[in-house]
């Protein structure tokens, strides 16, 4: 069974046609479970990609600022350092 990882990024979304550019973005990377807090900006996300990296590239050049805030192996229930990633 593949591990899973709770990521969460702070990113602003501006409008209806940018939600629906980041729903493109997570479905181009398998990502299915997804949520958006709209008074702190905080999108997290369940994934089976361990490379944060690649998500927060591909929201990159969909034109958002995302800021890397946590990465957590729900497989191992144990939480990974809280960075800030400019």
């Amino acid at each position: 069974m593949a591990s899973k990882y709770k990521i969460s990024f702070r990113t602003r979304i501006q409008n209806n046609k940018s939600f629906q550019r980041l729903h493109d973005c997570l479905k181009q990377l398998n990502v299915k479970h997804w949520a958006y807090d709209f008074q702190e900006f905080l999108l997290t996300l369940t994934s089976e990609l361990s490379d944060f990296t690649l998500i927060q590239a591909t929201l990159r050049s969909a034109g958002y600022v995302c800021h890397f805030v946590k990465l957590e192996n729900l497989n191992e229930g144990s939480d990974f350092s809280k960075v800030n990633v400019a």
